[in-house]
């Protein structure tokens, strides 16, 4: 019943994410992910190729936000 996220650490200092949508409520990984650069996906499960070190914290944000 809870989203998650798995940020993987890459080589050149950027993350590659991974979001699944809750089983209960599987929709919004997309729309999530499409906020970002090189985000996309589908509603139950989404990622991001490479999102800049910089952007995490906005990252942890929006999944906060989208994910109550």
């Amino acid at each position: 019943d809870r989203a998650l996220a798995v940020c993987t650490p890459r080589s050149d200092g950027s993350y590659t994410v991974s979001v699944r949508a809750p089983r209960s409520n599987p929709v919004g990984a997309d729309r999530l992910c499409l906020a970002f650069a090189t985000g996309g996906g589908r509603q139950a499960a989404a990622g991001i190729n490479s999102l800049p070190a910089g952007d995490l914290a906005r990252f942890a944000d929006a999944f906060r936000t989208a994910y109550k």
